[in-house]
Order: structure tokens, then sequence, then C-alpha cells
């Protein structure tokens, strides 16, 4: 990370600090078939996670749920990687602050939707996720172990032996039809 980005990204959590304090949620663990709505957070950078993560609203979706995503693409201009379509949003540099605050109004949608469970795919340290993911009203915050996940997710999952989103997405589920609510 460059000198000016660190500057910017600790801007940036200043902020994310100062909102979180506003932010007042009725924690709710939700099973997956409780569960109405479903926020899935993800980066999208790498194609072939994306196709996995497509794959997997996919399945959500069969299950009847109404399931809204975003993913951020770490790069300037995203339009000639990928084309928004119906629940499958993205957002790239272009969208953030000079802070690193994503902005913008899918963002803020995404952000200010009361999902009954919100499904955090980011397995690296990414700030722009992080805020979204921190600022969330979901009920009910799923991710996996590390980094900011630790203190914001209410279920966390420790994959450790198998870092792979396949093996991410596919312990979601376990776990989430194991609560019974």
């Amino acid at each position: 990370m460059s000198f000016i980005t660190d500057i910017q990204e600790k801007l940036g959590r200043f902020k994310l600090k100062k909102q979180q304090k506003r932010i007042k949620r009725n924690v709710k663990a939700f099973s997956l078939e409780k569960a109405s709505t479903i926020g899935v957070l993800y980066n999208a950078t790498n194609r072939n996670e994306a196709e996995t993560v497509k794959k997997f609203i996919q399945y959500l979706k069969e299950e009847r749920k109404d399931v809204l995503s975003i993913g951020f693409i770490d790069s300037k201009d995203s339009s000639n990687i990928v084309t928004p379509i119906l629940n499958y949003t993205f957002f790239d540099q272009s969208n953030l602050s000079k802070n690193l605050v994503p902005k913008g109004s899918d963002v803020e949608n995404f952000m200010n939707k009361s999902f009954s469970i919100l499904i955090d795919l980011n397995m690296d340290n990414c700030f722009p996720l992080e805020y979204i993911s921190s600022l969330s009203n979901a009920k009910f915050k799923v991710g996996t172990k590390g980094i900011y996940r630790d203190n914001i997710c209410d279920l966390i999952i420790d994959i450790e032996d198998k870092l792979t989103i396949d093996f991410l997405i596919i312990q979601i589920k376990h776990y989430l039809k194991m609560i019974h609510n």
C-alpha cells in the first residue's frame, strides 16, 4: 500500500468509527430457511470468484430468497469488465471518495436495506467492503474469520484450513441451515 493510500484509508477508518457509533442494530439470528432478504457482499475483482458468487446467488434465488448483491472491482473503470444486471450491482474505484469511502446510490441502498442476513464473502483486507459491511443495517451478519469481520459479524466461520470462496460458501450454507429459530 502506498503512503498516500495508507493516509486515505486512515481517514476513512476515522469516518467509519464515527459512523459506527450511530448504528443501533437489533441482532437476530436467522436460518437460511427463515431469512426473507439476503445481502451478499463480495470482492468481484477476481472473475472466477465472482462467477462462484453468482452461482451462490442463483442458489439463494432458487430457495425463494430476495437477494441483493454488491461487488467491488478494484479497478478505475469496471464498465469494460462487467455490466450490472438485475440483483448484481458493482462499484469500483471511481465510486470511492478521497478517503476510500464507497459512495453512490447503489452503495447507499445496499447499506440501508434491512436484510435478514448479510453474507460477507470478502476474504481479503478491502476497506470499501469493510465500510459497507460495518454500516449495514442487516439483522444477522455472516463472514469468515479474520481482519474486520471478527468485530462485525455475528456468525464467524473459520476456514483457515481451506481459504477458498467455494469452501466458505459450503460452510455458510451448512451453518445457516443448522440454525433453528
